[in-house]
């Protein structure tokens, strides 16, 4: 090959390299702001029937700072979801006082672990078990499955899979305990349809109501206002009547027994 052609083929292979990875980011970052915007611009929110589903609720984590319990508890809130954990190591830092304020102000409580696709299901799972008393839980421990914010993991769906059955068999081993899955539709479509049927889900929809029964929990919102909390905060509900509620809470704590 002549040293002219050469030059100009090591010229355009590196165009091209670039090329690629300039399209690469185009495209991840494209798939980012397009899965933010689905979740938190594409809708303000549904209107709830308030006969259909009467119990409602919301999940918090540090991002809602400094939260006054006792005006979230006379607006009508009867559960609290609060961020514990995520990944192998990281403890959410108002875990213990949001707890505290929710427990003080008789707002049952559930705690959820915000799943790392890049680490090992049975080692997150392990963080979750040292830093949350699940004897003092009123729910089934949650595990928070989505794509938005692990964009920068490359796992393979199906290494995602595996190490989310990883953790919720290390939770089942130690407690005995089935966890519900939290996820949005798409991640329910991509890591749990057809291979999680016998977990509860907690469904994220804020266009509509879900089509299907098979769910616990329903957050609706990304958007609520709630006296005593001064951030938008995510709204749910519990698919069921005050009465089927009651059932639900009190099924639960004669497992732990």
């Amino acid at each position: 090959m002549k040293k002219k052609n050469k030059k100009r083929l090591i010229k355009w292979t590196i165009v091209i390299s670039i090329i690629f990875v300039l399209f690469s980011f185009a495209n991840f970052f494209y798939n980012y702001f397009v899965d933010y915007y689905r979740n938190y611009y594409a809708c303000e929110g549904v209107v709830i029937d308030n006969k259909k589903y009467p119990v409602y609720g919301i999940d918090v984590s540090s991002h809602q700072d400094e939260i006054e319990w006792e005006r979230v508890s006379n607006d009508n809130i009867k559960f609290c979801f609060i961020k514990a954990t995520e990944g192998k190591d990281f403890v959410d830092k108002r875990y213990k006082e949001n707890y505290i304020g929710a427990r003080e102000n008789n707002i049952l409580i559930g705690a959820y672990h915000f799943f790392r696709f890049g680490s090992s299901g049975k080692e997150q799972a392990q963080n979750f078990i040292k830093n949350v008393a699940i004897e003092h839980l009123d729910f089934p421990p949650v595990l928070d499955v989505e794509r938005h914010g692990n964009y920068f993991s490359f796992y393979k769906t199906n290494q995602i899979r595996v190490e989310i059955k990883n953790y919720l068999q290390e939770i089942e081993r130690l407690y005995s305990i089935k966890p519900i899955i939290y996820t949005n539709l798409d991640g329910y479509q991509k890591y749990i349809k057809g291979y999680f049927p016998q977990y509860e889900i907690w469904i994220c929809k804020i266009c509509s109501e879900p089509q299907n029964h098979h769910w616990s929990f329903w957050q609706y919102s990304h958007k609520g206002e709630v006296s005593g909390i001064s951030t938008k905060v995510d709204l749910n509900t519990f698919n069921g009547s005050e009465e089927d509620f009651i059932d639900y809470i009190n099924n639960y704590k004669q497992k732990l027994i």
